[in-house]
């Protein structure tokens, strides 16, 4: 684990937290704001749908999602988490990742009743 030190010559521990949560996560240098595995399992689509997300190959590449009720697959690889948008992608060495998606300078971030009446795709 990476060491950060303070003025005092002290270390500790970098720390990091679920950004839908705020749970303790392990650090990820790459990835500071990843969802973590408790709050993956309720991701829903706009209409609360629950969802999952898997990579298309073995080998960990590609991105796809599917509806947990039936075999259906979902087509976007945008979902909502405890009321924050978030998006899954491909991670570095394979596997999937979710994190928050960012908002544009000076555009508000929506709340989950405005992405409920708006959709994924407009939100």
């Amino acid at each position: 684990m990476k060491k950060a030190k303070t003025p005092q010559n002290k270390e500790h521990a970098k720390q990091q937290h679920c950004p839908t949560c705020i749970r303790y996560v392990k650090y990820n240098e790459r990835y500071r704001d990843y969802v973590c595995d408790k709050c993956i399992k309720q991701a829903v689509d706009k209409d609360g749908n629950s969802i999952a997300f898997f990579n298309i190959t073995e080998s960990g590449h590609g991105v796809q999602g599917k509806y947990m009720e039936g075999e259906k697959l979902y087509r976007s690889t945008l979902c909502i988490i405890k009321g924050v948008k978030c998006n899954a992608e491909e991670a570095y060495f394979g596997g999937i990742v979710i994190r928050p998606v960012k908002k544009e300078k000076g555009s508000k971030t929506p709340s989950a009743k405005e992405v409920d009446k708006k959709g994924l795709s407009e939100a």
